[in-house]
This record gives structure tokens, C-alpha cells and sequence, in this order.
């Protein structure tokens, strides 16, 4: 998957923040504002209608990032000290003009014709000699971080991406496009075009080739390869990471019971991520707090990734267990915040692994358990009579996918809509079945519109807590629906979304 020559314009930035000369008052003291101070304080504006500005989590990570912006006197405002009316008042009368559909055409009119001429020079890039589009050509722009769960740092501000601070990857004869770079480097092995690190979470942001370019579809592929090959081999890895939990070396006894977590209860490695993901915590990274120990049975409490909470329990019997007795004496002597399986790393439990099967790493348990669980709850759903309607095997299609949500810990904050989505669906639901019917079609009709939207109110209540979309997208080879689909009768390709249909192009053109 090495490419030869990459050429391309570099990416694209956010127009700079056009300054309204806004003053807020504190302690009913006007205060004026720096175009930097106003740029914050017109973002808190922007989330007024919203529940987060009531967050007193969300104030205090705002305030420390708006308050240094202040003159030195401000520093030790508290939120109920500042008025932001003239803010507010300015955006009122923006949002009052954008009730004009007039306004509202021209207004998105010119802004489709920029993005439009940004996407031609931004967009492309020029791989081995073919033309391929870039998926995130645009730098993202600087706002207050949402973050999701009960994420610790939402309300800080994401400062501003300069040229200054991206590195393009280009080949070494290609021109140097037109901006002051950090870097220009010449990495063959990697698909990635740029990337940044995040002001605030110090994190690297990649911008990629998009999901149909070849580089992508055939690295897409290979990963899920890469996971049916661990399926064959599954018994002899479990033998080698068995056989270690009693090695001699307490190195070796740590990196067997990683992989034993990471392996029976779908746990990420912790210190590894994908280039475009955040910090996790998970097997390498637990520490003794997140241990409760019970007679039968080790429970695993923590916030996992994007602060989401992950509590699972794993039942382990009797005091001779070796996974126990690895966790007690890992733990024993230890401070709460210390490491349990300190010294060990993401890159020593892969080169572990890697002595089980050539090429496992820990990331590969992930996909292969999700599409296993799918596989398993679609195995047991094939036996559809020829009148079975496409609503209902499309239902049985997301019941697979939320078991591998559920799997996989792919929790969520339900959204803001489900109360009242929930709602209508059951009044809707309810009309239906006390609507008149005058013949058997119609009858019939009826009845199937009543079932649909009953199994529509199943589902939407037993996903309430769960993303079903990042499963989807990254861990459930789309080969298993095909292959049940095409069983079925049934078009696989109803599963996805279109973004998702063309990522997954590469499935259409394969067997099963």
C-alpha cells in the first residue's frame, strides 16, 4: 500500500473571525474586547439556548481559557459576574437577518461558490498518477469543545490551526505548495496528506485520502483480512496467552493477563490509538481504582474513550484462577491512581502477540469480535419465509449491529430529540391501529405499516444508549451482512448509509 508520487495544494483554513467590536460588562463595568476575547465570547454566545452553558463544568473550562484574554484585572470573574447582552443582542439581529429568504439565498450562494473553489484547489490530490479526492481538505475550525460523555475538558477552546503548524507528507519531486509549512515530509508508507496536533489535547489530526480512493479501500480490506485471519488461529493465541498468565517473568505474566482482557471482554489496549482517535484508557493503562474485587468475580469501573464510563464485571472462579491471582498481585502494595500493569505498553503487547500469530496486534481482537457477534446473532435470524417484509430483516440487520455496540461498550448520551421522537412514534403508532379499514388489501397494508413502525419503536428504545454508526463504520467487516443478505434476499447495502456504501465499495466487488 506504498504510494510513489503524492502531489497535492496542502489544505485549507477557516475564514479568520471578522471582529464586531463587542463589549461585555463585568460587575457592570464595561470591558472591550480583543478580536481573540471577542472570538470566545461570541461562541459562548452562540450555545445560549443550549443546556451546556448551564454546565457549571462547561463555565469553569470556558472562564480559565476567555479570562486570560481579559486585561489582568478581569482574572478573577465568576461567571454570574459577567453580562454578555451586547453579544447576545449582536447575534439576535444576525439570526434576524437570516430569516430573510433573500438574504439567506445570497448568503448561501456565496458561500457554496468559496467552498466550491476551495474544494478545486484543496480537495485533489494526485496519487501514483490518479486523480483522488481528499475526505477532510478543511482544517477544522478553532470553537469551545463539546466533547462527549462527561468529558473533563468541555467548554476549553480549540485555538486556531495556522500553516505554520501543519506538516504536509508530499513526494520529494512534487512543488512545495504555497504557505509557510512546519514541515514538508516524504512518508511512502503512510496514506495520511497532513496533519496537525490539537492546541488543546495535544492530539494528532490527519487528513486523509477519502474512503473511495484505492489506498484507502484496499487498507479498508485488508484490515478486516488481517481479523479472519486471527478467527482460524483464535485457539492457538488463546493457548499462548493461557500458557503465559503462569509464565515466571512478572513481564510476561502482565502481558498475557492484558491480552486476556483485551480478548474476553473486548477492552481497548489503552495507549494505542488510531491517528485519528484520542487518549484511551484501557487494559494497559487500568489503574488499581479501577479494580473491585469480588468472590467470584473482578469488576472493571473507568471512563473509557471520549469519557464514556465502561463497567463491566468478568467472572473468574476460584483463588488458584491465574488471571485473579495476576490481578491481586499486580494490585497488592499499590496506590489507587498507580498502574496495575505498569512498564507494560500498547508496542510490548503487540510484539507479544505478534509471537502468538505473525501480524496480530490488539487492535485486531476490536474488529473481530464485533463481526463475530454480529455473525453469531445473524446466523441465528436466517431462516426468513419469502413473504418476510425488507422492514423486518433491516430491523433483525441493526439488532446485530447493536450487539456489537453493546460488545464493544459503544455507549452514548441519548439525544436531546429521543424523548419526543419516542413520543410521536407511539401517538403515531397508537392512530394506526384504531384507523378503519373497509377492505382486506387495505387491511393488510395497515397491519404491515403497524408492524414496521412497532419494530422502529423496539429498536429505537433498545439503542437509546448506544452508537451503533462507530461499529458500523470501523469494526464490522460488511462481508458478514452481505453474505446474510444475500441469503435473505435482501440488499446488503440497505445496512449503510451512502457515506458508508461508497467506504465500503471494495465488499461490493468481493465474495462474501
Amino acid at each position: 500500500m506504498k504510494w510513489k508520487e503524492l502531489k497535492h495544494n496542502g489544505v485549507a483554513f477557516p475564514q479568520p473571525y471578522e471582529p464586531r467590536n463587542l463589549t461585555i460588562l463585568i460587575n457592570q463595568e464595561p470591558v472591550s474586547l480583543g478580536p481573540n476575547a471577542e472570538e470566545l465570547a461570541y461562541a459562548w454566545g452562540k450555545k445560549r439556548a443550549t443546556p451546556y452553558v448551564q454546565d457549571p463544568v462547561f463555565q469553569t473550562n470556558f472562564l480559565s481559557d476567555f479570562l486570560k484574554l481579559l486585561p489582568s484585572k478581569c482574572s478573577e470573574a465568576k461567571m454570574p459576574e459577567i453580562d454578555f447582552t451586547q453579544v447576545h443582542e449582536c447575534q439576535a439581529k444576525e439570526d434576524l437577518l437570516k430569516t430573510d429568504p433573500a438574504y439567506r439565498k445570497k448568503l448561501a450562494a456565496e458561500r457554496k461558490l468559496i467552498r466550491l473553489q476551495l474544494k478545486e484547489r484543496h480537495g485533489y490530490a494526485e496519487i501514483d498518477g490518479t486523480k483522488t479526492e481528499i475526505a477532510n481538505w478543511m482544517v477544522e475550525p478553532p470553537s469551545l469543545f463539546m466533547g462527549r460523555g462527561s468529558h473533563p475538558m468541555r467548554g476549553r477552546w480549540k485555538p486556531r490551526i495556522f500553516p505554520e503548524d501543519v506538516v504536509l507528507n508530499l513526494s520529494e519531486s512534487a512543488p512545495r505548495p504555497q504557505g509557510n509549512w512546519k514541515e514538508i515530509v516524504h512518508d511512502h508508507d503512510s496514506m495520511w496528506i497532513a496533519y496537525w496536533v490539537d492546541k488543546l489535547s495535544n492530539v494528532r489530526k490527519y487528513v486523509w485520502p477519502s474512503d473511495i480512493s484505492d489506498l484507502r479501500q484496499e487498507r479498508d480490506k485488508q484490515k478486516y483480512e488481517t481479523a479472519r485471519k486471527l478467527e482460524k488461529r483464535l485457539p492457538i493465541v488463546r493457548e499462548f496467552i493461557l500458557k503465559n498468565l503462569q509464565s515466571p517473568e512478572e513481564k510476561t505474566r502482565k502481558l498475557a493477563t492484558v491480552c486476556y482482557l483485551i480478548d474476553n471482554l473486548a477492552m481497548r489496549v489503552g495507549d494505542e490509538k488510531e491517528e485519528d482517535e484520542a487518549d484511551t484508557v484501557g487494559a494497559s493503562t487500568l489503574r488499581v481504582e479501577h479494580l473491585k474485587f469480588h468472590p467470584h468475580a473482578v469488576e472493571f469501573d473507568f471512563l473509557g474513550k471520549d469519557s464514556v464510563r465502561w463497567q463491566k464485571t468478568l467472572k473468574l472462579d476460584g483463588e488458584d484462577n491465574p488471571v485473579r491471582k495476576n490481578l491481586i498481585e499486580f494490585s497488592r502494595g499499590k496506590k489507587p491512581e498507580d498502574l496495575v500493569f505498569d512498564g507494560i505498553t500498547s508496542e510490548s503487547v503487540n510484539r507479544f502477540l505478534g509471537k502468538a500469530a505473525r501480524g496480530l496486534t490488539a487492535k485486531v481482537f476490536r474488529t473481530h469480535h464485533a463481526t463475530e457477534t454480529v455473525k453469531k446473532y445473524l446466523k441465528s435470524h436466517n431462516t426468513f419465509k419469502p413473504e418476510t417484509p425488507t422492514f423486518s430483516k433491516l430491523y433483525h440487520a441493526r439488532m446485530a449491529n447493536l450487539e456489537a455496540a453493546i460488545r464493544c461498550n459503544h455507549k452514548r448520551t441519548p439525544p436531546k430529540t429521543w424523548e419526543g421522537s419516542l413520543a410521536k412514534k407511539q401517538q403515531r403508532l397508537l392512530e394506526l391501529k384504531a384507523k378503519p379499514v373497509k377492505t382486506e388489501t387495505q387491511k393488510e397494508r395497515l397491519e404491515a405499516r403497524v408492524e414496521k413502525l412497532r419494530l422502529d419503536l423496539e429498536l429505537q428504545k433498545k439503542t437509546r444508549d448506544y452508537n451503533l454508526n462507530t461499529s458500523l463504520r470501523n469494526y464490522i467487516d460488511p462481508r458478514v451482512y452481505k453474505g446474510w443478505a444475500n441469503q435473505a434476499e435482501f440488499d446488503w447495502k440497505k445496512m449503510y448509509p451512502k457515506t458508508l456504501q461508497r467506504k465500503f465499495l471494495w465488499a461490493d466487488r468481493t465474495r462474501a
